[in-house]
């Protein structure tokens, strides 16, 4: 036997603008360019080319046409998601007892399981033709794949894993899969009234009767075939109809969903039918049409771990559809779940609290970092965004001018006063504020000198001597604003940038980073602004929360974790020392414990509480009549178990951040009482 080893060809570099076919046959083929081009044209998945190298009575032979041969290899390699067809070996062997040629290769096939490995041998024989004779390559199925006979398919099927859950600190779902009704009509059973038969379940199911029209207008509609038209709620019972409906049938569907719909979509995010602008991005070609990913939240930042990994069967079938051999088997791996350190139950109440006002809230566990909620309002139900949205409701969403799809517990806002006790902490620290300390301050207005021309610091309360206690218990936006100045600029900022400013806590949501300026406090009245929460300071409520977190522990600020794990330790930072700390939370606690205190209405006999208010204006100039935000920032001391943070936006001639401490109290006096 005489073995030849097959080199890529050289000739196409000769050919100039004429196809590498008819170069071959203008310059009569040897076998050894047949092959070498019909292995060529088979990795590059030219079927149309491969079959101008066979013989053509074997394809008459198997009963196959230029078209049906080239429809048979699309149909398989396509149906098996054929991204690449790699060459791994290839060699051609001369026979001298039988005089014949026979072609060995073998490929790599990178299909929707992975790599698929596959051997092939070709025979060779001379046929006449009208210009002589030539080489061609002797075919049968085993060409397709080894084993393959007449009448033989390739059936390629998917396993689908389980998408893993999202639960709360307790193991209650947020996110799941579920089982639910899909509603759809077979046309041949709606009667001969068709279009007032589609009026009538277009009003009984609250669905556009386009919507049904369009459904029933797909090509591939028979009047025997069941076609869907809309996912019902969870909670919808087929069996509860109270009429008939004819035309009307049900099936299940498997689809994701959110117990807590609007309650926390922002956080959980939701998942959507991935579209071709996903697939053109998904270079691993893990996601086919249908597939559904991530589109926003923890759904979205934790999508690799939530989706598992597919698996499925590519195998070779006989006619009568029995399994002759199995080309590729892989087992799907189930997505893992994602364990919350999320109250579900305080998230509930958070969100039933905040209702009617545009805000957000947030509370964490001060000694530990576990955020325990997190709610923006008003929401959307991500249970539309799966099973889909009529136009009306996504009308309604839209031109919200609430806006219910912006995450307002990421958002920055102006922190108000709420920020003095981290301008308190900050003169305690440098020295220049004690609690002891008193200042004369006399009137409404305050300005350090005339160079500040018509600009003033106002407040709400007049009183002199005011002192630290005094100042934090009834917001006195002077006594801070004059600490400030006393303190500098370079002292102010050193020492309030270690509240966390600038840092994104590396959570697994997106936080904007908060600021004390845009670009440095550089004059005396953003300084004086600056102190009391006004001028360019920004944060989110998340980082308001946990820039109070030092005043629990002993000046060290607990960073915050979503995700619950085994023997999660706390991570901290030293800010301020414990005796700063322990002096700031005193005073915090006068906040809520004086008759006079900002935040007494959510004095309770439960827990000695601590907290501090704020009242941040919106206005682009002095003067102008703005809008206002209100904040509160509360605490637990006893047993520390809770700091809530929240944000009521537009609370201007409502009672400022009293209609926040208001709104809030029910939720924290229920949660300390849950808690004993």
């Amino acid at each position: 036997m005489k073995k030849i080893i097959i080199l890529v060809l050289a000739v196409a570099l000769t050919v100039g603008v004429l196809p590498l076919w008819h170069y071959l046959k203008a310059n009569k083929a040897t076998p050894e360019e047949v092959f070498n081009e019909y292995v060529r044209q088979f990795s590059q998945q030219n079927y149309e080319e491969m079959f101008k190298l066979i013989s053509e009575g074997d394809v008459e032979t198997y009963d196959y046409t230029k078209k049906s041969f080239t429809e048979k290899y699309h149909a398989i390699f396509s149906g098996i998601e054929t991204s690449s067809i790699e060459v791994l070996s290839k060699e051609l062997l001369y026979e001298d007892d039988s005089e014949t040629y026979k072609g060995l290769f073998k490929v790599k096939i990178n299909t929707f399981l992975g790599e698929v490995s596959a051997s092939y041998q070709t025979f060779f024989k001379e046929e006449k033709t009208k210009d002589g004779k030539e080489w061609k390559i002797k075919w049968d199925p085993s060409l397709i794949f080894a084993g393959m006979e007449k009448g033989d398919k390739v059936s390629a099927q998917s396993f689908l894993p389980e998408r893993g859950e999202i639960l709360d600190r307790n193991g209650n779902p947020l996110a799941l899969d579920k089982d639910v009704y899909e509603m759809g009509i077979i046309p041949g059973k709606l009667g001969e009234s068709k279009e007032a038969e589609i009026s009538k379940l277009s009003a009984y199911f609250k669905i556009p009767e386009q919507r049904f029209r369009q459904a029933l207008d797909q090509k591939w509609v028979t009047e025997d075939i069941f076609v869907p038209i809309a996912v019902m709620p969870a909670e919808f019972q087929a069996e509860s109809l109270d009429e008939d409906l004819p035309g009307v049938y049900f099936q299940t569907k498997r689809i994701r969903y959110y117990p807590e719909k609007d309650r926390a979509a922002h956080l959980i995010g939701y998942v959507k039918q991935a579209t071709s602008e996903d697939l053109k991005k998904d270079a691993d070609h893990v996601y086919t049409s249908g597939d559904y990913i991530g589109k926003s939240g923890l759904e979205q930042v934790y999508e690799k771990q939530l989706r598992g990994k597919k698996g499925g069967i590519i195998q070779i079938k006989n006619e009568k559809g029995e399994q002759k051999s199995i080309l590729k088997q892989v087992d799907a791996i189930n997505g893992k779940n994602i364990n919350l350190t999320i109250d579900a139950a305080l998230q509930s109440n958070m969100y039933e609290a905040m209702k009617q006002d545009a805000g957000a809230a947030s509370a964490i566990h001060p000694l530990t970092g576990e955020m325990l909620a997190l709610v923006s309002y008003p929401s959307f139900d991500p249970n539309l965004m799966v099973s889909g949205m009529t136009a009306e409701q996504w009308k309604a969403y839209s031109e919200n001018p609430q806006l219910p799809f912006l995450n307002r517990f990421s958002s920055l806002y102006a922190p108000g006063s709420t920020f003095k006790a981290i301008t308190a902490a900050s003169g305690l620290t440098a020295g220049t504020t004690f609690p002891e300390k008193k200042r004369e301050i006399s009137g409404l207005q305050w300005r350090e000198d005339n160079s500040w021309g018509g600009y003033f610091v106002t407040r709400v309360k007049e009183a002199s001597p005011v002192d630290m206690v005094d100042a934090l218990s009834y917001s006195d936006n002077i006594y801070f604003a004059q600490e400030a100045l006393e303190m500098g600029a370079a002292n102010f900022e050193k020492n309030a940038s270690a509240f966390g400013f600038q840092e994104d806590f590396q959570l697994p949501i997106h936080l904007k980073k908060s600021q004390l300026s845009n670009d440095g406090i550089e004059n005396e009245v953003l300084l004086a602004d600056s102190a009391y929460g006004q001028g360019e300071v920004l944060m989110s409520i998340v980082h308001l929360g946990v820039a109070f977190t030092p005043f629990v522990n002993d000046g060290n600020m607990v960073l915050p974790v979503l995700i619950k794990e085994e023997n999660n330790k706390p991570i901290d930072k030293p800010v301020i020392s414990s005796e700063v700390a322990s002096t700031v939370q005193k005073a915090l606690i006068q906040v809520v414990e004086r008759g006079n205190g900002t935040a007494h209405n959510l004095k309770t006999a439960k827990e000695v509480l601590a907290a501090k208010t704020g009242t941040a204006e919106l206005k682009s100039k002095k003067g102008e009549d703005g809008k206002e935000n209100g904040f509160v920032v509360v605490f637990d001391t006893k047993s520390p178990s809770i700091l809530l943070t929240a944000i009521v936006e537009d609370v201007k001639n409502r009672g400022g951040s009293h209609y926040v401490t208001a709104k809030i109290k029910p939720v924290l006096d229920q949660y300390l009482t849950e808690n004993e």
